[in-house]
């Protein structure tokens, strides 16, 4: 990848992580707030709720898994990585004035190996291959090292996720008009307004 190549796939992954964002605060009220769920059972749709909950997790572990996949032929940063360890890469980056500091990239792909070996991810990757983008045969247990994946995995990748999207964007220059947190933030507050219109 050359300077813009880098730069166009880090903003395909910003806008992966901005839609999973969206997705996971609003999925979370729906399966997380005692009261919210007892009053959405007690409507005469609560099937369609339960639908829209429903199909929000599942974006949410999808857009995770798309983040973090290792495919060479998308945007994830597995890709990044590869690219951030090339020698050469650096060298031209550096060339056109995007010197970056070594022992922030040490710390980055550190982050990296880290989020991509973890439990949490191993999870949910696990829970997107035999259950959302495919059916797993029930003829045939799975003996692979994922556990099953917990409530709460998803929140931990995206906050594993954030930093490492926007220090590779600090790498090149590049610049986000809101911070993921403060998206997290104004998503959170729509989510609320929508889930408190919904039941009454």
């Amino acid at each position: 990848m050359d300077n813009v190549e880098i730069h166009r796939t880090i903003r395909a992954i910003s806008t992966d992580l901005d839609e999973t964002i969206a997705f996971y605060e609003t999925y979370v009220p729906s399966g997380q707030d005692p009261a919210l769920i007892e009053r959405l059972n007690k409507t005469d749709y609560y099937p369609a709720a339960n639908a829209i909950s429903d199909a929000l997790h599942r974006e949410v572990i999808i857009g995770l898994c798309r983040i973090w996949d290792t495919r060479s032929d998308t945007a994830n940063l597995s890709q990044l990585a590869v690219q951030f360890r090339d020698s050469q890469v650096l060298s031209d980056l550096r060339g056109i004035g995007h010197a970056i500091d070594p022992s922030a990239l040490t710390s980055w792909l550190s982050e990296f190996d880290d989020g991509s070996r973890s439990d949490e991810l191993l999870a949910l990757k696990r829970a997107r291959h035999r259950a959302l983008a495919h059916t797993a045969t029930p003829n045939v247990l799975y003996k692979g090292p994922a556990r099953v994946a917990n409530y709460g995995d998803e929140r931990k990748i995206i906050e594993r996720t954030i930093p490492l999207v926007e220090e590779a964007g600090r790498f090149l220059g590049y610049s986000y008009a809101s911070p993921f947190e403060d998206q997290r933030r104004m998503r959170k507050e729509f989510a609320q307004r929508f889930w408190e219109r919904i039941g009454r």
